[in-house]
């Protein structure tokens, strides 16, 4: 009968805890304390972690951590058994309290077990770990606290006899980092706390986090560097952004910690994540993430090198870390964050890693062996390619070949798969491959032209080979534009040519017309004039864009230019059709509206889509028609093509 009666008080406990009727559970906690620790769910958690991680209000789990606490006053070995009680993947309820962000229920809990700050989960995460991961950066300063003012701290873990043991915190692995190897450093940095990041860096200068690798052989740096828009180079803007960018103030975080508000246990309250995102907007925020981008930056450099210098200075000391030691070798095949940076286009970190460590220009990709030049180009990055250009090694580098006997022609006479956003379809892709192309060759030297790899193809023959669908594609797309532009275009001079001879109000005995003299009749004249002409034109830009050769060679200026000529022409003419219509049918409305233009302002519908839909690909396609530049590739705004 006892034991039927705890189960229907654990049934009781888990219906209440799962309706959020927390008086209830309050109730049950205080009459049946042998339910306390009883494991509610699948997933092994009590009630206590089912509160926590269902959002129950903070004074409700400071409740249910009260009546632990007071029913086992006499017990307390007993109290926190309830209170290190795991689930299945090893978390405590102070690892639900340190993910949820509540400082308040953290510091709760640890006053009556004050070792569960230590303690690890399945993966090696303790809570100081996991107010890190989710950002918390409240909670997790005052997990820091605490954990300092603690002597000789333990952590438990289970062996393979499932026997506890404790490991001084000197012998195993810190609280920042997980068994495999992963850091809070690595996890804020790649979610983009960089706030937190900071003031990580700052608090475990000692502990030399900045040079500790994660699973894959990373450091902290190449993680930041692999975030495209960590960095104002790497982030694409309109002109309207790029000038409210520039009178955009913000300043530099500050890495002290307040050790007098962190410990003041009765003023913690939860970490709000929504905080994270007030700001004056997102040009603002975009500005911060840069300028704190710079900062860790600065700091990552300062404190650790990407060079072997560090290691250098570790075998003369007679100290090394194992924990980057496993990781040596897989860091030998990974990327540099040069490299990484290059990939991005972020030249502020180009910039100061080559200024900090001006041997990085030798790295190399593995394992084709490209240097930061092929590199570069091969990414499409022009403000990276321009910064390399005034290397004193720039001779050197842009003669060097990859392991395939590429050289840097080669590179940029491979097809991109991935182009920028403003490249809108096949013909300005073509036309962005072919003025990459010229580009690159004219900085070069000219025998790399005729230079030939390991497949005895020059980057002429790679441009063509890699190019012909492409090419294919565009030159049918041109073809059938310019076709069905051309048939638009031959309707509209029908139209305008008989316009011409069907004046408003007719002609008096000699021909003249009756109405000439009026404003509207001059405007309706000129508007349909304006719209022969320039129809007239079109039709001719059109035929001869349908009739040219469209080799790779003409969508460098000729066909473009060509298209941007028609399209201007034919856009004119739509208009001056429309005003001469307006113009003509002025004539014939009523004396009373006939001077008032709201019936004219459904003309601008048509108007209005066709400019939405033409006047973005006409732009970038005039804009890159005009410039010996191309832009240079975003990385994460892009499109596949």
């Amino acid at each position: 009968m006892a034991a039927r009666q705890v189960i229907k008080q654990e049934q009781s406990l888990c219906k209440a805890v799962l309706a959020q009727r927390w008086d209830e559970v309050i109730e049950l906690y205080k009459s049946h304390p042998q339910i306390q620790a009883a494991k509610i769910a699948k997933s092994q958690d009590t009630a206590l972690h089912v509160a926590i991680s269902l959002g129950a209000p903070e004074n409700i789990i400071i409740k249910l951590v009260d009546e632990i606490e007071n029913t086992n006053v006499n017990d307390v070995q007993v109290a926190r058994q309830t209170l290190e009680a795991t689930n299945e993947q090893q978390d405590t309820p102070l690892h639900c309290a340190a993910t949820r962000g509540s400082a308040s229920i953290c510091d709760r809990i640890l006053r009556v077990h004050r070792d569960l700050a230590s303690k690890p989960n399945e993966q090696g995460e303790t809570p100081l770990f996991l107010a890190a991961l989710n950002g918390h950066k409240r909670t997790f300063l005052y997990l820091h606290c605490f954990c300092n003012r603690i002597q000789n701290t333990t952590i438990q873990m289970q062996d393979t006899t499932n026997q506890t043991q404790n490991i001084t915190a000197g012998t195993n692995k810190p609280c920042w980092r997980r068994t495999n190897g992963d850091t809070i450093l690595h996890f804020t940095i790649q979610r983009e706390y960089l706030d937190l990041a900071l003031q990580i860096i700052h608090l475990y200068k000692k502990q030399k986090i900045v040079g500790a690798k994660d699973k894959d052989g990373d450091t902290p740096l190449l993680v930041l560097a692999s975030i495209p828009s960590a960095f104002k180079s790497g982030t694409p803007m309109s002109l309207w952004q790029r000038l409210c960018y520039n009178f955009c103030r913000v300043e530099e975080l500050k890495t002290e910690v307040d050790g007098q508000v962190i410990r003041n246990s009765g003023g913690l309250k939860a970490d709000d994540p929504r905080k994270r995102h007030r700001r004056q907007g997102s040009i603002r925020k975009m500005k911060e993430k840069h300028v704190w981008s710079a900062q860790i930056v600065e700091e990552l450099l300062r404190r650790t090198s990407e060079y072997g210098y560090q290691n250098l200075e570790q075998l003369s000391q007679g100290t090394s870390e194992s924990d980057d030691s496993e990781h040596d070798s897989t860091n030998d095949k990974k990327s540099t964050p040069l490299l990484v940076a290059i990939t991005n286009g972020q030249i502020e970190l180009v910039k100061r890693i080559l200024e900090v460590y001006p041997v990085a220009i030798y790295d190399k990709t593995d394992p084709r062996r490209r240097n930061v030049v092929l590199l570069a180009v091969e990414k499409r990055q022009t403000h990276v390619l321009k910064l390399l250009k005034n290397h004193p090694l720039w001779h050197i580098l842009r003669e060097d070949v990859d392991s395939e006997g590429n050289n840097v022609l080669h590179m940029a006479s491979l097809l991109l798969h991935h182009m920028p956003r403003h490249v809108h379809g096949s013909v300005m892709q073509m036309q962005y491959e072919a003025l990459w192309f010229k580009y690159v060759k004219d900085s070069m030297p000219a025998y790399l032209s005729s230079q030939i790899n390991d497949d005895h193809n020059t980057p002429d023959e790679v441009f063509a080979k890699e190019h012909k669908d492409l090419l294919k594609e565009s030159n049918e797309w041109l073809k059938d534009t310019s076709g069905s532009y051309a048939i638009v275009a031959a309707l509209i001079v029908s139209v305008t040519y008989a316009a011409s001879f069907t004046v408003p109000g007719g002609t008096d005995d000699t021909g003249k017309p009756i109405l000439r003299g009026q404003l509207a009749f001059n405007v309706f004249a000129f508007s349909v004039l304006v719209a022969f002409c320039s129809s007239i034109t079109s039709l001719a830009a059109f035929v001869a864009v349908f009739s040219s050769r469209k080799q790779a060679i003409d969508y460098l200026r000729s066909l473009p230019l060509k298209l941007c000529f028609g399209l201007t022409a034919f856009y004119l003419s739509v208009v001056s059709l429309l005003v001469s219509f307006c113009a003509a049918h002025f004539f014939e409305l009523d004396q009373r509206i006939k001077h008032k233009i709201s019936p004219y302002a459904m003309m601008l519908i048509p108007l209005c889509l066709y400019t939405f839909e033409q006047i973005p690909l006409y732009w970038n396609l005039l804009k890159t028609t005009c410039s010996n530049e191309p832009q240079p590739r975003y990385v994460g705004d892009n499109v596949a093509m």
